[in-house]
């Protein structure tokens, strides 16, 4: 990502503030579930398998790689970054991997970013309509959660990996600081 800023207390509420955001999106369970899980969470609706999405890449992508194609992506599309919050530190810091946005995409925005991300590798997996759509997206061992408004009225995009490391990561992370940070 490369747009680390402050220090263990700054990574504290910028992890508050993506939670709230997605929270107040409905979507932290969905960011929790496996792929084959994505429809668990209220208003999401799976998609069917699409024949469009170019077949990722030998391999898994790093975080690094990751962070480099949501950035691509929210270009391609003309959006701009937004605040810049601290990299993850600790257990979790390769597990997740986040782009915001200056405020909302327009509807026009929001399709070029998916079909930017699907030229990546990514499939759609599940989609949510208002008032705060979302889209959830699945490369390798990441789920990416896509929303736009929301309580921070922006377009976020915020990848989660889903191995049993990070899994473990998560749950230890939470169980450290409690469900506020």
């Amino acid at each position: 990502m490369g747009r680390t800023v402050g220090g263990r207390r700054g990574a504290k509420w910028a992890g508050v503030a993506v939670l709230a955001a997605a929270a107040v999106a409905g979507g932290v369970a969905l960011m929790a579930a496996p792929a084959e899980e994505y429809p668990a969470a209220e208003g999401w609706v799976r998609e069917p398998a699409s024949s469009k999405t170019a077949p990722r890449a030998a391999g898994d992508p790093s975080r690094a790689a990751v962070s480099a194609e949501l950035d691509g992506a929210a270009a391609a599309a003309g959006l701009a970054a937004g605040p810049v919050y601290p990299a993850e530190e600790g257990g979790t810091a390769d597990c997740i991997a986040d782009w915001t946005g200056d405020g909302p995409a327009d509807e026009a925005q929001l399709a070029a970013m998916e079909t930017a991300l699907e030229e990546r590798g990514w499939q759609v997996m599940a989609r949510r309509g208002g008032p705060v759509p979302g889209v959830a997206l699945s490369s390798g061992t990441w789920r990416l959660e896509m929303h736009n408004g929301g309580l921070l009225n922006t377009a976020t995009l915020v990848a989660r990996r889903s191995t049993e490391p990070c899994n473990e990561a998560f749950r230890r992370a939470e169980e450290t600081r409690g469900p506020l940070g």
